[in-house]
Formats: structure tokens, sequence, C-alpha cells
């Protein structure tokens, strides 16, 4: 199992290749998830990844953050350059970016990013089928299904073993995004889920509800590994070298075999160095997260210490044997060889000695490798005690030939250059010429959790409804209520499954199939690359859904794919022209772009490309900030049996933020939502004309889902509208 560490300087590289890591991942200048630390660029990643290799080390370059269209010439010429100099793997994240890498550098190894949210048997399946070769997994993903993801998938998997806990679900959290315009997904959050917030109302100093301490598996690599994974994972590119040394020292000694005592010894050595209270395994077993704030996250002098002399001097040495043959009137020659690699090297022409000479002298000479990666293996020495050459020629000899065993072990692939052509290239596959244009005013799309409030849409006039379940005990009775409320559509109003960003259990996934397959539905909205599996339990019922259509329903919006009707939410995280024609090329009708995307970005999607008419922009709802399975309730009030509206959290500022629930039967999932509303109807004239226009009413009250609809389609035919109270 391989022992992955992170570095975000070079020191910290340093510090995780001296103390035993396999392979190392790190950031080179904008794309990746931590901008914040000390990357790399130019010479140095070239420098950094040749240090890696020197030393039997892979390197991992992230290139894990959404991108915007302007952006993703720019990521793809640095891809290239990550491929030339031989990296043996880069994280992706960005959906389009992935596949402008797989279609342009096909030879280019990729990983999928935690922040892509792989968590299910879908999503895995993705992966392997466009080409990436490994998925670090979701940190909710548990054990059990760790195991049955591994036995059903061929694809290396990885998971984080150490470090920060993410309250929410990687690559769905837009908390500081919406709330200081520092994105995550972009890399540059703001962690303002570290700062005082509590479910009690208003914040004490102590009171850190969002806050979850350090995820530690050094007790559990045994179980890791017999699940299948293939790779755990320190977190901490934001961390100094010190605790890069530390943490990768201790698990190097787990993974090499160390008893059940000298674990426990290490576990405390951690915990002294940094924490955030007790340790916890995430969601490995069940949910052991916890957002205490007891202990110290500052080392003592003597732990800082002792991991800064871990990081000098060399530690990881590769065994190489050595040949050294002289004759007198010949040049010297040495040669080397490591295993993998073999160099040979012409010295100093050998002198008639005055004396006899000792082999074993000139032996011992070769055998001073200094500070190089190298130490040495067997050293033979072929002469006569005739021959003579200096101890400087000899060192001459040896350092050229260590010099040049070294540059064998630093990768140099080549590529066609990615010149201006190249690039005028890629700008015309993400500006597509102008398809389809639209010429209607966009359909109102509402999504809405309860039978109620799609009736109420319904009667308001949106043309979509999509109804995502938030609880399965009277799934049956949900249906129904459906069936009867489709029967009463006209005008070519449809009825869509809305599924949320995160379904991680087999359980879970049989409670949306069970209404994907009802017959109900005429198309859903997924939220996780790994739903694209649901679009299967539609195709198996076809007949049954087209059978169900009231002859008053007319195909107004008819899917552009047939049948079944795709709807991309924004969890698919659609930040560039590319990532929706991606989606299109799957099968998806219309495309949520990402909420983080500004005005002028969109209209610059809709203007220059061909998806205005795929798009659905988001104009009235509470952003879901967070999605998580730790409900912070539970753990500070016990569990409430709560239903839709679960409570709230409030932060030190005095911002209220709602909390609302799915209940799966094996545990909840809480989405946080945004402490305002967002309202654009009053702005509408002023967002770009696309498909749709998105309402999400999930957690709201009746009476809104009627009042916002008609507001919105008063908009739509012009009539000036106020801005709505408390929004933003």
């Amino acid at each position: 199992m391989e022992l992955l560490s992170p570095a975000g300087s070079r020191e910290a590289l340093t510090a995780a290749v001296q103390n035993g890591a396999d392979a190392v991942y790190f950031g080179g200048g904008s794309f990746n998830a931590r901008r914040f630390a000390d990357n790399f660029e130019g010479d140095g990643i070239i420098s950094a990844v040749d240090y890696c290799h020197e030393r039997g080390v892979r390197a991992y370059i992230t290139l894990n953050t959404l991108v915007f269209d302007r952006e993703l010439c720019d990521a793809l010429a640095f891809a290239e350059q990550l491929y030339r100099i031989g990296v043996d793997a880069v994280l992706v994240q960005d959906l389009g970016l992935a596949e402008l890498i797989r279609r342009n550098l096909p030879e280019l190894t990729l990983h999928a990013s935690t922040q892509m949210g792989i968590h299910d048997l879908g999503g895995l399946r993705y992966c392997k089928r466009t080409g990436l070769t490994r998925a670090v997994l979701a940190r909710e993903t548990s054990l059990a299904q760790i195991k049955y993801l591994s036995d059903n998938c061929d694809i290396e998997l990885e998971t984080f073993a150490h470090g920060a806990l993410c309250m929410s679900f990687s690559g769905s959290c837009l908390y500081s995004s919406m709330s200081g315009e520092r994105s995550g997904n972009r890399g540059t959050c703001a962690q303002p889920c570290r700062k005082n917030a509590s479910v009690l109302g208003r914040p004490f100093d102590k009171d850190f509800c969002l806050s979850p301490n350090d995820i530690c598996m050094i007790e559990h690599l045994n179980a890791l590994q017999r699940a299948g994974v293939a790779c755990v994972k320190i977190e901490g590119r934001m961390k100094k070298p010190e605790y890069v040394a530390t943490v990768t020292r201790c698990y190097r000694a787990a993974l090499d075999g160390a008893d059940a005592s000298t674990i426990a010894a290490l576990k405390q050595e951690l915990f002294a160095f940094f924490n955030r209270g007790d340790f916890n395994t995430s969601h490995l077993y069940s949910d052991s997260v916890k957002t205490d704030r007891i202990g110290s996250s500052k080392p003592d002098k003597a732990a800082l210490a002792a991991a800064g002399q871990s990081i000098k001097g060399e530690n990881r040495r590769r065994k190489i044997d050595m040949t050294l043959t002289l004759s007198v009137g010949n040049a010297a020659q040495l040669n080397i060889a490591d295993g993998e690699h073999a160099a040979s090297m012409s010295g100093a022409v050998v002198q008639a000695a005055g004396k006899p000479q000792q082999a074993e002298l000139y032996a011992d000479r070769l055998r001073k490798l200094g500070n190089t990666p190298f130490i040495a293996g067997t050293c033979i020495v072929q002469m006569n005690p005739d021959c003579y050459i200096s101890a400087a020629e000899l060192n001459a000899l040896r350092r050229d030939c260590i010099n040049e065993m070294l540059n064998m072990h630093h990768v140099r692939n080549n590529v066609p250059v990615f010149d201006e052509t190249a690039a005028a290239n890629v700008r015309n596959i993400i500006r597509i010429t102008a398809g389809r244009r639209v010429s209607s005013t966009g359909f109102l799309y509402a999504r809405v959790s309860n039978v109620r409030a799609a009736e109420a849409a319904s009667k308001a006039g949106a043309e979509f409804i999509a109804f995502e379940p938030c609880t399965f005990g009277d799934a049956e009775m949900q249906i129904s209520g459906l069936l009867k409320l489709r029967a009463k559509f006209a005008n070519g109003q449809k009825l869509i499954l809305a599924l949320p960003n995160v379904i991680i259990t087999e359980k879970q996934h049989r409670c949306f199939r069970l209404f994907s397959e009802s017959g109900a539905f005429d198309g859903i909205e997924t939220n996780n690359i790994g739903q694209i599996a649901f679009f299967d339990y539609f195709k198996n019922d076809v007949t049954k859904l087209d059978a169900m259509q009231n002859e008053k329903i007319c195909k107004t919006h008819a899917p552009l794919s047939g049948g079944v009707i795709r709807i991309a939410g924004i969890g698919m995280n659609a930040m560039n022209s590319f990532t929706m024609q991606c989606l299109t090329e799957l099968g998806y009708d219309y495309v949520m772009p990402s909420p983080e995307l500004t005005g002028a970005q969109l209209a610059s999607i809709a203007e220059h490309s061909a998806f205005a008419d795929r798009m659905l922009i988001g104009i009235h709802g509470r952003t879901p900030l967070m999605q998580l399975l730790h409900c912070p309730i539970k753990e500070h009030k016990g569990c409430q049996n709560c239903m839709g509206i679960a409570g709230a959290v409030t932060d030190e500022a005095g911002r209220v933020f709602p909390l609302v629930n799915i209940r799966y039967p094996d545990n909840c999932l809480v989405r946080m939502l945004n402490c305002r509303t967002t309202d654009l109807i009053d702005l509408l004239d002023r967002i770009p004309q696309t498909a749709g226009y998105v309402l999400n009413f999930v957690g709201e009250q009746i009476d809104e889902v009627t009042e916002r609809i008609a507001a919105a389609n008063e908009a739509k035919n012009g009539k000036r509208q106020t801005q709505y109270p408390n929004s933003t």
C-alpha cells in the first residue's frame, strides 16, 4: 500500500521524501486546491519532480480546481509541461479539463481528486471509462463501502488516512465562496467553517460546530489494505515541514510492520504534535466525527527539533554496484548500476605507478558517495598493482558517473509543442460555433421537496417541477401523490426526480431507485458524476413512463436525447463551456452552471457557445453551502428525529444558516443553506437569455412557492419586480 505525503513547499517535499513517503503530491501555480501554499513553478517544479525520481519516489501534481473558459488553454499547456517532465500522475477535479487533457495528452496518467466527489460505483465506473486510473475517495466513504467498490470496479482506490477533515462533502462546499468570495473549488478556501459557530444560538469562544477534529487511521491501515485501498494519503499541504516529517515517519513505521504497542506510541506522538481535539476515523466504521476543542495544536520544542533533524542529510539511498577498470595507458572506466539503470563513464588516462597500488584503496574512495541518494553495494576494482590514478581524477570520474545515473532517473517525454496553433484549436473547442438559439423567455424550473409544494408550483405555472425526496418511510404515498399530480399537468409540464449531491450506500441508492423506476417522472436531475448510473433505471421503464403520459401533455420540452429528460444540477460543477459540452455528450439535455460563475461569465458562455439553449440559471432560493453526513444538531443536542428544516447554525457574526436534512434509512444528509435567499427575479432582464430559470424551494413555505413563481412569470412578461426582502 502506497504512502502518499503532502508538500506545500520544497522543504516539506524534502521532509516527506526523507521520512519514507512512497509518493508526494504538490501543486504548481494557480491550478490547485491549495493556492496559498508555497507551490512549485518553472524550474522549481522540474527540480522537485527530479528530486523525487532520483530517490525512487513518485511525484503527483494537483491540477484539481474548477477552471474558467479563459483558463482552459493555460491549464492544458501546464498539463503538457507536466507530461514533458515525467510526473507520475495529475489529480483533476474539473470534468471538462480532465476530458480535454485526455484528448490531447492521452499518455498522461490522471487521478480523480477527492474534489470530484467519488463515493459510489457509478462514479468509479465513470472514472474507469474515461481513462482515469485512480480515484481519491470522499472522506465520508465507509470501510464496508470501500470493500464493495474495490470488489466491483478494477481501478485504484486512494483514501485519506491522516490530517484535517472537511465538515462538508469535498467538491460540494460553497461556504467560503458565498460568504467571502474565496472559492474552495478554486483553491482559495478561507475556511469559515473553522471559526466560531453553534447550533445552540450565538456561539461562545469554544463553540466550533462546523470544525471537526482531525482523522487518524494509523491503527487501521491493515483494515484499509484488506478492503482494497491502494494508497493512503496524508493531508497537509498548508502544514510546516516538521509536521510532514513527523506524520510521514510515523505512518512509514506503521506500514513497515510496527507492532500494536509501537503504533499506540506513534499515535500519541502524532497527537502531541498537532490536534484539534481527539482524533477520529471520519465515517470509516460509523460517524466518529466530533467538533470539540480539547488539547493543543502546538508541538513542543523537542518534537520540532527532532522533526527538523530528520529532514537534514540524505536518508533515502538506493544501493548501487560499481566496477572500476584500470589499465596503464588507457582511460579509467567506471560502470555503476542500481537495478533500474546502468551508467558507464570514461575518466583520466591511467598512469604507471611509482609503487604498487592496492585495489581496496581505490574501492574505498569509490564508496564515498557523500550526500547523494546512493549507497555503495558491491564494489569491484579490476587492476594490476602498477596502475595509478589520482584521488582527484577518481573523484571526478565517480561524480560524473553518479550525475549520469541521476540524469537517467529524470524522465523526459516528447509531445508536440503546444504552440499558438494548438491553443487556437483548443479555443475552437471551447468556443463552439453558436447553435440553436433560445427564442422564448425561458421556462421556470421549480425545485421542491414535498408533494404539497410540487402541487403549488404546478398551479403557479412552473413548467418543470423537480421533486427531491427528503424522506423514504412513506415513499409509496409520495409516488402516488406525484402520479395524481402528473395526471393534472397541462401545456407540457414535466416532473423531474432531483437527486442530492450524496447518495453513498447501496441502501440509499435503493431509495432513489424506487422513485426513478416508479414511472412518475419525465426526467432526472443529477448532482454527482456517479449518478449517471440512474439513467439506466429510467431506460428500463421508458415504455411504462410513456404509457402513463397524459394525452394533454404536449412535447414543448421534449428531451434532446430522446426519452428521459436529463439535467445536470449545480452539484456537477459545470464551470466552463467544455464541461458543459462533455455533459451534453454524456446525454444531458440541460445543465445548471456553477453558482460561482459571475453574470458576465454566464453571459460569455451563453453568447459564445452553443449552450444558451441548454443552460438553466438559478434565480431564487437559498444556495446549499455544505453537504454534511455528520449532523451537528445530533452531536450537540441529540437526535431530534427532525424532517425538513432540522435547525440552524449561527456564526460569530450572528448570521443564521438553516439546516435541511434528507432522512435516509441508515443516516441523514444535512445541507447547510445560505443565511440569505438569493433572488434575481427583479434583475431578470439583465440575466442571459437561456433555456430556463431555476427556483429552489427546498425548506421554503408553500405561500413563498406560489408568490415567487408568480413574480418570475410577471418578470418574464416584462413587468418590473421589487427586490425580494432580506435577499442577496
